[in-house]
């Protein structure tokens, strides 16, 4: 499914098979988008940034970590609802070290996020283009 980018939340983010755009607005193409998220991640292991996101959802939803795909794991099919969504990502953002003040923009751009795509990828996606450095 192909989406304009003007009909996009400049504050969220969506992604899809030809197009992502990044929680700031900016729309990329897969290749443009993997590297985006390469460039701003070096003080953040990708990998243990969705480590994380999996670990808290699977332990929020009171599922198996290893029923959670990062990629097709939709975090209201798997019994979440908006509150678990507000826990799930305040651990998270605690698990980084952020603190209050910094997570309340954040949250909301995460939460924009997990509504329009609530994929665990995409949540990582957005907190590595927007943890405090």
């Amino acid at each position: 499914m192909a989406i304009d980018a003007t009909q996009s939340n400049h504050r969220s983010a969506v992604h899809t098979g030809r197009l992502h755009i990044s929680c700031g607005g900016t729309a990329m193409n897969d290749q443009s988008a993997t590297q985006h998220v390469a460039s701003t991640s070096d003080a953040l292991d990708v990998a243990a940034v969705t480590e994380t996101v999996l670990e808290v959802w699977a332990d929020v939803l009171e599922v198996e970590r290893e029923t959670i795909d990062p990629e097709t794991s939709d975090f209201f099919d798997l019994g979440g609802y908006s509150l678990l969504a507000l826990q799930a990502i305040g651990r998270v953002l605690a698990a980084h070290g952020v603190d209050q003040d910094e997570a309340l923009e954040i949250e909301g751009l995460l939460l924009n996020q997990l509504f329009e795509t609530p994929t665990a990828a995409a949540q990582v996606s957005c907190l590595i283009a927007n943890l405090p450095r």
